[in-house]
């Protein structure tokens, strides 16, 4: 489940949807209130995304146990089930599962973002710690293998102000952020492009990430306020998770008796002459298929 909306509210609104989005809570004139229950829709918006690829879409840490065969070219050649795969955080391989040999950020090739080649020749001079083995280590035969890799598109938000000129900016999870790599800041009217310094060594990536201050390789174009999107994800995702929470919205409540109807009793609905929401799901669907899980 994503910890934040891959699309904000404030990014939503910006949309051209004409979606009232001041009505959402009835039992509220706050309209803080209002943005905490449309954060709420596009969180759901995300996970609908998320179950529809069957994978998580934002980038998030993933441990994966199989058997790998082996040949004399002592290559483990496997793939990863989710994807893209941005970092290989650790590595064990071994003939039993209670003995692996494990390395920590090991030296792997990636292939179309998930298929992965690690060279056992190459592994360093990590002792082997697995059974007794006459000749090579690795030749021939199946090894247990388990994997820890960051996977999926930064989807996070910023988590302080800042100002044009600025050299770095904070964001509440660095998972996924590499350096030298390009996101985007989607504040609305203020949106902007950054390149993190290539230079800048990341934090060890934990399943209880902290804010992280991202230095970057050129100043701030603009003022940024805290609560933003800082995103990698690609724009067709993002317009997959507004086209969900549209549709959604559209809805009235559940005692009418036609699927989508016309009818509506909230004002996301006033005035609207559209009578159907379905035709967003599927575009969104058609949107999300490139980016299913592949096993």
């Amino acid at each position: 489940m994503a910890s934040v909306p891959y699309v904000s509210a404030a990014a939503f609104r910006a949309h051209p949807t004409y979606l009232d989005t001041q009505g959402l809570n009835l039992d509220s004139t706050d309209p803080d209130a209002q943005t905490a229950e449309l954060t709420n829709r596009l969180l759901a918006a995300s996970d609908w995304c998320d179950s529809e690829v069957d994978q998580p879409l934002g980038a998030h840490l993933y441990t994966q146990r199989e058997r790998v065969f082996c040949g004399s070219d002592q290559q483990l050649k496997f793939h990863s089930d989710h994807g893209p795969v941005i970092q290989i955080l650790e590595l064990g391989y071994g003939y039993a599962p209670n003995a692996l040999t494990t390395l920590d950020n090991p030296t792997a090739w990636v292939e179309q973002d998930t298929n992965i080649v690690f060279s056992l020749a190459n592994s360093g001079t990590v002792a082997w710690s697995g059974s007794l083995q006459f000749g090579s280590v690795g030749v021939g035969g199946d090894m247990f293998v388990q994997t820890t890799v960051v996977a999926g598109h930064v989807a996070t938000l910023t988590d302080a102000d800042a100002t044009a000129g600025d050299t770095a900016v904070t964001v509440l999870d660095p998972t996924g952020i590499i350096p030298g790599a390009r996101y985007r800041i989607w504040e609305p009217g203020v949106e902007e492009n950054v390149i993190v310094d290539p230079t800048w060594t990341p934090p060890a990536s934990t399943a209880t990430p902290t804010a992280t201050s991202i230095p970057l390789l050129a100043p701030l174009r603009n003022d940024h306020l805290a609560g933003h999107d800082f995103s990698g994800m690609p724009a067709d995702i993002r317009l997959a998770v507004v086209q969900h929470a549209i549709s959604q919205l559209m809805r009235p409540d559940s005692a009418a008796e036609d699927e989508y109807p016309d009818n509506a009793t909230s004002s996301t609905r006033d005035d609207d002459s559209r009578t159907r929401g379905m035709g967003l799901l599927k575009e969104a669907r058609r949107t999300l298929t490139s980016y299913s899980r592949v096993r």
